[in-house]
């Protein structure tokens, strides 16, 4: 057995409620649903002072959804002595990556972000799966995972088509790609992680798409496809099936369709001779068949004479 003076935090973590508070049920509302003490080891949670913050023990784990390839986990914050709660951060975790460290993303005013540290996922297969609530008193989150920081950009995430790079910290500069222009310019509603309350005297940054081509190239881009609607993501997905063969040119943007079954070995001009060397074959066994109908008539007619002779 190993010494457990020689456990690391997380390993530690796995065998008591943390990062609940210890004297927490885990159980969710219906009774039906108990958080494994080995699932999560490690949690830490940022958000901005003078924000409607300002109980530290009123972050919970609100939420847990429970499917088969994975988990979404959500932390609601809810104030003592009132039973209202709001949505402040989520995250989902795919069983099959083998990532554990996954980023918790903010709702709301108070600039929330973080991270979730899963352990074993091993005592989640006695859990049955499904939408599971809790309580803030069966699910609390000890305050040692809170970090109060000051109302201000603190790092930068990117997430996109469901996957979160970051954070960045320091000096970051935001960059225009293809079709997208980036404007800086005052305003009355800014970025709600600048000052409290919103005023002018900051700036915001917006990011949309050109309203008019001033480089001279047409940069319109395909809205439907046959009249399909691109997915959220805007990709539309071509499939080949039986003899549809389908491969991409993106050097030249292209995409060729080869029917892998039905392609002529050669043209129209080609095949013309052939059909008429075919027609005079037919011709000419037809001429055959009619001969040989004649020789075997005069065939039999003979060999009714023979008897008759001898």
């Amino acid at each position: 057995m190993q010494d457990p003076r020689n456990l690391s935090w997380f390993q530690f973590n796995q065998s008591r409620k943390f990062p609940l508070l210890h004297d927490c049920t885990g159980r969710s509302r219906d009774g039906h649903f108990t958080i494994p003490d080995d699932l999560l080891v490690g949690l830490h949670l940022s958000y901005s002072v003078g924000t409607g913050y300002g109980d530290p023990g009123g972050f919970y784990i609100g939420r847990i959804v429970y499917f088969e390839s994975g988990l979404t986990l959500a932390i609601h914050y809810q104030e003592q002595g009132t039973s209202n709660s709001v949505l402040v951060a989520e995250t989902t975790l795919a069983f099959a990556s083998n990532q554990r460290t996954v980023a918790l993303l903010g709702y709301g005013a108070g600039f929330l972000h973080g991270t979730l540290v899963f352990g074993e996922t091993h005592g989640l297969a006695s859990q049955p799966a499904g939408v599971w609530e809790f309580d803030r008193t069966a699910a609390a989150i000890d305050p040692f995972c809170l970090r109060p920081t000051a109302h201000e950009i603190s790092a930068l995430y990117v997430q996109n088509q469901g996957k979160t790079v970051g954070p960045f910290y320091g000096n970051v500069t935001l960059s225009a790609g293809t079709r997208i222009h980036l404007t800086v310019r005052s305003a009355d509603n800014l970025l709600r992680c600048l000052e409290t309350p919103l005023s002018g005297t900051g700036t915001e940054v917006v990011i949309g798409s050109p309203e008019e081509d001033t480089t001279g190239t047409n940069d319109a881009c395909i809205h439907t496809l046959g009249g399909v609607h691109p997915d959220k993501y805007g990709n539309i997905t071509i499939l080949g099936r039986s003899c549809l063969n389908i491969t991409t040119q993106p050097d030249q943007s292209t995409i060729l369709l080869d029917d892998t079954c039905a392609e002529p070995c050669c043209t129209c001009k080609e095949l013309a001779p052939v059909q008429e060397k075919i027609e005079e074959l037919t011709r000419s066994v037809m001429s055959l068949e009619s001969h040989l109908a004649t020789l075997s008539l005069q065939a039999d007619f003979l060999g009714q004479l023979i008897p008759s002779v001898t």
